[in-house]
């Protein structure tokens, strides 16, 4: 029995540990961020929506939020909030409401 234990934490470990990504981009934060500049306002809600996550990602991010070893390697790169935010649909919104900043404050 223990050592069934033990294969089914290193597998369980070993899928949480594949491949960081982190769920929210250094770029799309900066995205966000940024004062909106009306020269590039087409651009930048471009660049917003494609950003956005599909449903698919945010079941995975809802998912790595409870799987162990990809909870606690989120908490280890500080990113547990974002995948949060990813998984809720928060993250979509954030998108949204800045699209939604530029098109009014652009007129467009």
């Amino acid at each position: 029995m223990l050592k069934w234990s033990v294969v089914v934490f290193i597998l369980v470990f070993a899928a949480g540990c594949r491949g960081y990504t982190p769920p929210i981009s250094a770029q799309t934060k900066d995205d966000l961020s940024r004062p909106i500049d009306c020269n590039r306002a087409r651009e930048d809600i471009q660049t917003l929506e494609q950003e956005k996550t599909e449903v698919v990602e945010q079941a995975k991010a809802g998912v790595k939020m409870f799987v162990p070893a990809a909870a606690a390697r989120a908490i280890l790169h500080g990113d547990y909030l974002d995948r949060e935010k990813v998984a809720s649909g928060e993250y979509n919104q954030d998108i949204d409401n800045k699209i939604q900043q530029i098109k009014e404050k652009c007129s467009i």
